[in-house]
């Protein structure tokens, strides 16, 4: 069963699932069997440069839309607030708002 109480909508959230990803992504909703989240993202490393980056987890599916994506609770290792530099880039590269403390994921994340 699948409980998360400690987010509200919108919030940006990093979830680890069971294979292994890592996901950030902007909370909608959860219930007993599953979790709800808009724009997911994965982190990896850029080949070109080793820096982080955000790249999109379903690349079928519209990035600019904002219907959300269904995960089963039972994928679901753990469910975090990610940090700081991290949620801006996130918030950053899904709705092209820049936060005063925006920087480029690389160097906030200090990888």
């Amino acid at each position: 069963m699948l409980v998360i109480s400690n987010f509200s909508k919108g919030d940006i959230v990093t979830v680890k699932l069971s294979t292994g990803e890592e996901l950030v992504a902007r909370f909608e909703s959860s219930s007993a069997d599953d979790l709800k989240i808009v724009k997911p993202t994965v982190l990896t490393l850029n080949p070109q440069n080793g820096q982080a980056m955000l790249i999109p987890w379903l690349m079928s599916i519209d990035a600019h839309s904002s219907e959300p994506v269904s995960i089963k609770g039972s994928q679901i290792v753990a469910t975090a607030r990610p940090i700081k530099g991290l949620a801006d880039s996130y918030t950053s590269a899904s709705t092209g708002i820049a936060t005063a403390s925006s920087m480029p994921l690389g160097e906030s994340l200090k990888l």
